[in-house]
């Protein structure tokens, strides 16, 4: 259950430092991952849960690895065994063979495919991969290019930028068995020409159910040229085909591309475009409308020298926000107005000096996104390079939290697409979302999704389209909590608690009868606090006010089904699933 902000100080909350806009930098110094730094500039970072405790890990290019210890702390464990030879390297993660742990692409020089063995010890298979040894690249992403159940992969080679590594075109492969075993791409122009290759990404941007290929390729030197952009036609041909993009508005502008993210930021149905450039061209933002591709003007696209545009409803108002890094200047905060818009926030969320990698997840499961920066900038200096904690920036506004599992698709579910349906502030949203395991500059966010609700109490629908094809509806699921969604199987409780937190309302018997009794925390309770029911629509049925840690609700006038009782207070907030039998 969620803390919403306040009323649980944790035992290190002492030790953090305030930054600017409801984040705190983490200084506590029981916490390894204060003690990191790196003299890297461009290097990603992805939250990924490598031993599946559903507390979220963290991997800081190169090599380093931290373990969550669930209590807001992260303890260091052995690093990927690879001594890199260029300051430059991403990374990649997904269940590459289907075990039911996530493994690891690491782009850099050298590149390194490392396997996990379920409790986050990493093994390096990389002499498995063809054409491999002594390879560089810039970046890398695992994606799903002939939906199948088993992943594939791709790294991008920066033509100028990778030595001591031998110049090379990108190196592309796919899987077709159970046993990791890929098979190497060939015949595209990006498989056979030098190009200053940044980083690439897969995302069903038309939704047509397969998975489309962007490259990013900034030049990097102040000119502009043309990025990779390949429209997959397995759904239109039936084979395993790219056909490069012309005629989108994206794909026929000259870029300084770095970074490509597919979102929904208007709640409108389809996937926009975010593209960071570098200086040779400006930010763009493309709104997507029934395919046809506009520019939007905001704040951040009249920007240059950007890297990251790293999406999440950080203030969990049914909206996408958006950070974005920067080598040469501080990093941004835009906050989404609702209303199509982006506002820059001066006084919101930042870093004291120019950054490069980040990456965002809920790493204290309290129901808002965190984020770690990586990456020193062109100054080299690290003070920015670190956790910056979701502290007041949701508001207490809820959220739910998805973890997704594919069966006939693959074990990650990269490429799924995510639909979450609520009433926020008396008017009817649809969100959406694609699982991606690169959607940030080198490196990716957590691969849990993470919708914010504003005030309601309840998802009233949630729909998964996975990449297999098939589809799962489910409706009135209690927000403000964690769940595991199984690809035909349902949706169960994650009973995943707050760093540091016990459950915060209990409810018995469930199912009930004609009397619903509760039971909260003694040092939770507010006096008074607010007792609601709701029905799976979202409509208020029962309120009362109570002042004791117990209690009971009479349920007589319900009718057989599902509802959902929310506690609130003035600095607290719990939602609760229950049945009247």
């Amino acid at each position: 259950m969620k803390k919403i902000i306040l009323f649980c100080i944790s035992v290190f909350t002492a030790y953090l430092s305030m930054a600017q806009g409801g984040w705190i930098f983490d200084t506590n110094p029981q916490d390894d991952i204060v003690s990191y730094t790196t003299s890297y500039a461009y290097v990603g970072a992805s939250f990924i849960d490598i031993n599946g405790d559903n507390n979220i890990d963290l991997l800081a290019s190169p090599g380093t690895l931290f373990i969550n210890n669930g209590n807001g702390t992260f303890s260091f464990t052995t690093p990927l065994n690879f001594s890199p030879l260029n300051s430059t390297s991403g990374n990649s993660a997904a269940d590459l063979d289907n075990d039911g742990d996530n493994d690891i692409i690491v782009a850099g020089v050298p590149c390194k495919v490392f396997f996990n063995d379920g409790t986050g010890a990493f093994a390096d298979s990389s002499m498995q991969v063809p054409s491999f040894s002594n390879y560089g690249s810039f970046g890398a992403a695992i994606g799903d290019y002939n939906e199948d159940p088993y992943l594939d992969f791709i790294f991008a080679y920066a033509n100028g930028f990778l030595a001591p590594s031998v110049p090379a075109p990108c190196n592309f492969y796919y899987q077709q068995t159970g046993s990791f075993n890929p098979v190497q791409v060939q015949g595209y122009p990006f498989t056979t020409t030098f190009d200053s290759y940044t980083v690439p990404y897969w995302s069903d941007y038309d939704l047509d159910g397969d998975m489309d290929l962007f490259i990013a390729s900034g030049p990097a030197n102040g000119t502009q040229d043309y990025d990779y952009c390949y429209k997959n036609m397995k759904m239109e041909t039936g084979n395993d085909t790219l056909v490069q993009m012309t005629s989108e508005l994206f794909a026929a502008q000259t870029q300084d591309g770095q970074c490509y993210n597919f979102i929904d930021y208007d709640n409108d149905g389809d996937l926009d475009l975010c593209l960071t450039n570098y200086y040779g061209a400006a930010t763009r933002l493309y709104r997507n409308d029934n395919g046809t591709y506009a520019p939007v003007t905001t704040p951040f696209t009249t920007a240059t020298t950007n890297l990251a545009n790293c999406w999440g409803d950080y203030d969990n108002d049914g909206d996408l926000d958006v950070i974005i890094t920067n080598d040469n200047q501080v990093t941004k905060y835009y906050r989404n107005d609702g209303g199509g818009t982006f506002v820059y926030l001066a006084n919101g969320f930042t870093t004291p000096t120019a950054t490069c990698g980040i990456t965002n997840g809920d790493y204290d499961n309290d129901g808002d996104l965190d984020v770690f920066i990586n990456g020193v900038g062109n100054n080299g200096n690290t003070s920015s390079v670190g956790l910056y904690i979701n502290d007041t920036v949701a508001g207490g506004r809820s959220f739910i939290n998805l973890k997704l599992v594919g069966v006939t698709s693959n074990r990650s579910a990269i490429g799924a697409i995510v639909k979450v349906h609520a009433v926020i502030n008396g008017n009817p949203v649809w969100q959406m979302r694609e699982v991606n395991a690169q959607n940030t500059f080198q490196g990716q966010n957590d691969l849990r999704v993470h919708f914010g609700l504003g005030d309601a109490a309840i998802a009233d629908s949630i729909i998964v389209t996975w990449p297999s094809g098939n589809t799962d509806q489910f409706q009135g699921y209690a927000a403000n909590a964690f769940y595991k969604v199984t690809e035909g199987s349902g949706v169960v409780d994650l009973l995943v608690k707050p760093a540091g937190q016990g459950q915060t309302v209990a409810l018995y018997p469930n199912p009930c009868g004609d009397v619903l009794r509760f039971s909260m925390n003694t040092e939770l309770v507010n006096s008074p606090f607010k007792a609601e029911i709701y029905d799976v629509s979202g409509r208020l049925l029962n309120a009362a006010i109570f002042n004791t840690a117990t209690g009971q609700i009479d349920t007589r006038s319900l009718l057989p089904g599902v509802y959902f009782l929310r506690i609130s207070g003035t600095n607290d907030c719990s939602v609760k699933r229950f049945v009247k039998k």
